[in-house]
């Protein structure tokens, strides 16, 4: 059975391109060999700099010839009395290009209609190639894109130059927005010329008789075993803190790796710096050895000529080397200028420009460990670290370094308090500052760090929302769902039962008080940032398999933590199969629905019917013990004692007409019931739940 090989060549496509096509490509080519009746045989991928291939073993030669049958019209209005046929008939046997007379009559659905029928002709599978070539280039869809091809229309991520097509060892011809596709592909840029493809089993052969190693696959298994050999013979380990060979195996399409040197006088420099001007400026590895400490050399891959390794080695020495002088430099002038006068810059330093200056943001954020502080109730040790590095915790935002390295914020301030001699967990509390990174990234280590962390992202959040700048469709330009997912992530690991709420409206009142020009009240903005932290809350949970039902039902109890509600909720995805939750859910939902009706008009009337004190009673009863259970973050204490108030409800509703024909009876039994439905509210808002696994 025949193979085929389609490749696109282009310019040189961005890493992030390369991954896209690396996921859409295998969907779209199976998708349309299917679609042709192909069946579903295996289809392979290689992405490289310069070229998109796709290789589809074990394909048939063709399609055979198909009888296929077109329903038309129905019998009664295709054909008149005594079978003469209609204009409905004949036009639609013409629209078809068959004879009225061959026009068959069938019983679909149950009606009767008349149906064409038209022999297709076989297809050899050369004349399906170019299908499968339109909808691999036209269907890939990359984040960005540029118009290419005159007249054509297309967007791709860079310009197209060539095609190559082969089924076997035949070549198959056709044109696609103005390119001949051949058999001739290119090879490296540099180190080989163009290249006759001879057969489609034979791609990845040929091309690296031309110096391109096209699978992505290939390539980084070779990138990765002359590391790890470059390594050893270094004395270390390669290490890739920052991923960046994930971007390199789409720079290079002819990976060697070289081994180059690091003048020792710039180890003085912090690590983070060294390896951030290795890997963030130029996509090197850093080295080190066996206990973890930087080796004054680097590896590097490059996309030259082998035998020029020495010249290239060199080349890339005297770049590193110019990047960690201006490092040295700017490291140098910041220490010296010292942390408390990088501190005095922040003045003319913009945070936003309705929120203020940095400097009232370094303000703001102390008030705001103190208060986080006060409301977790943090270790004195802990909380005097926090409230120090807050202090300082922006500084380094008037350093040249960090003007330099944005991605060292934070870590550089760090490391200025170690050299003045600032505690440690103060010094740990600055770097930890921005953590968590991202949704599965690690957490501050230190509580200090995490109360200095948390009140950050309050801060970020809040601001935003109240300048009306929330996050929108996939907008997010001041990672905003990163900064809730931190604050929700740290919450629960720390098990922090804190009323975010009163932080979030804390924050609101510094900003006012520092004459920030806020578009939203205080009242507006925590409900929109509760909610915003409400929505990753349910992410996480998500994750450990609680449903969006108990995260809904949890959060409506009004506990006022996110952790309380993180701990209710997976309580409540635990008990909603049990009797009791269903027997409870019962009598709240009923009592919900009808006290949200239009009460009563005129006051309650004095007076109460044994079903009503019974009721009253049961109210009393449970109130206690379940504001106890909530106060002792107890889910299943306060379900217990929901129970016999829901035993009491059904019992009420048997004795006692709500809908008394004397006004003032019936508000007093709809205030009764409201009153019931309140406390049971404070169980769990049981309306968000419609999945109910026990006995009702």
């Amino acid at each position: 059975m025949p193979d085929l090989l389609v490749e696109v060549g282009c310019e040189e496509l961005p890493s992030s391109a390369c991954r896209e096509a690396i996921d859409q490509a295998p969907g779209l080519v199976a998708e349309a060999v299917a679609a042709m009746g192909l069946g579903e045989p295996p289809v392979e991928v290689s992405v490289a700099p310069r070229r998109i291939a796709v290789a589809v073993a074990g394909l048939p030669d063709g399609l055979p010839p198909a009888v296929r049958a077109v329903r038309g019209p129905a019998a009664e209005a295709a054909f008149g009395p005594g079978g003469a046929p209609t204009r409905a008939a004949e036009g639609f046997a013409r629209a078809h290009g068959v004879e009225v007379a061959d026009l068959v009559v069938r019983e679909d659905g149950g009606r009767r209609f008349v149906f064409a029928e038209r022999t297709e002709p076989g297809r050899a599978l050369d004349e399906l190639v170019p299908e499968v070539a339109a909808r691999l280039v036209g269907g890939l869809r990359f984040s960005k894109t540029m118009r290419w091809g005159e007249g054509t229309g297309l967007r791709f991520s860079r310009p197209v130059r060539w095609l190559v097509a082969k089924v076997d060892e035949r070549t198959v011809p056709f044109e696609l927005h103005g390119l001949v596709a051949g058999d001739v592909s290119r090879g490296h840029r540099f180190l080989g010329g163009p290249a006759v493809i001879p057969s489609a089993g034979a791609y990845h052969e040929r091309l690296r008789e031309v110096g391109v190693v096209a699978s992505h696959e290939a390539r980084r298994a070779q990138i990765e075993a002359e590391l790890d050999a470059a390594a050893a013979a270094a004395g270390g380990v390669w290490r890739d803190p920052r991923g960046v060979l994930d971007e390199v195996v789409f720079l290079v399409e002819w990976p060697s790796v070289i081994t180059g040197r690091i003048d020792a006088r710039h180890l003085r420099l912090p690590p983070r710096v060294l390896v951030t001007a290795m890997q963030g400026h130029q996509r090197y590895l850093p080295l080190e050895s066996e206990a973890g400490e930087l080796l004054p050399a680097f590896l590097a891959v490059s996309n030259g000529d082998p035998a020029h390794a020495e010249v290239i080695t060199r080349g890339n020495e005297d770049v590193l080397d110019a990047r960690l002088q201006d490092a040295a430099f700017s490291f140098d002038k910041d220490r010296d200028a010292g942390l408390e006068a990088l501190g005095a810059r922040l003045d003319a330093i913009v945070f936003h420009q309705r929120l203020g200056t940095m400097a009232q943001k370094r303000d703001r954020l102390a008030a705001l460990v103190e208060a986080l502080g006060d409301a977790v109730g943090a270790a004195p040790g802990a909380r005097a670290a926090a409230e120090a590095a807050a202090r300082l915790a922006k500084a380094d935002q008037g350093a040249v370094l960090v003007a330099e390295f944005s991605e060292l914020e934070g870590y550089v301030a760090a490391e200025y308090a170690r050299i003045e001699g600032h505690p440690d967990g103060v010094a740990r509390a600055i770097e930890e500052q921005y953590l968590p990174e991202g949704p599965d990234s690690p957490l501050p280590a230190s509580e200090a760090g995490a109360l200095v962390a948390v009140a950050d992202r309050i801060d970020n959040l809040v601001g935003a929302f109240a300048v009306d700048e929330a996050p929108t469709g996939s907008k997010d330009p001041y990672g905003l769902r990163r900064a809730a997912m931190g604050v929700v992530r740290v919450a629960l690991d720390r098990a922090w039962d804190a009323d975010h709420r009163a932080l979030l409206a804390a924050a609101h009142r510094l900003l006012r008080e520092q004459g920030a020009d806020l578009a939203r009240d205080e009242a507006s903005t925590v409900e929109a940032v509760d909610a915003f932290l409400a929505d990753r809350l349910g992410y996480v949970l998500g994750a450990e398999g609680v449903g969006a039902e108990a995260v809904a039902a949890a959060l409506g109890a009004g506990l006022g933590s996110l952790a309380a509600a993180a701990a209710w909720a997976r309580a409540i995805e635990a008990a909603r199969a049990t009797d009791a939750f269903a027997a409870v859910w019962t009598a709240s939902t009923r009592l919900v629905r009808i006290a949200r009706r239009k009460p009563p008009g005129g006051a309650p009337a004095p007076g109460d019917d044994p079903g009503e004190a019974a009721l009253r009673e049961a109210i009393e009863a449970v109130r206690g013990p379940i504001a106890d259970a909530r106060a002792r973050r107890h889910f299943a204490a306060a379900l217990a004692a929901a129970e016999p108030l829901a035993a009491a409800v059904d019992r009420f509703f048997v004795d006692v007409l709500v809908n008394d024909e004397e006004p003032g009876v019936r508000a007093r039994r709809y205030a009764l019931v409201r009153e019931a439905a309140a406390v049971l509210g404070g169980v769990a808002d049981f309306e968000r739940v419609t999945d109910v696994g026990g006995a009702r």
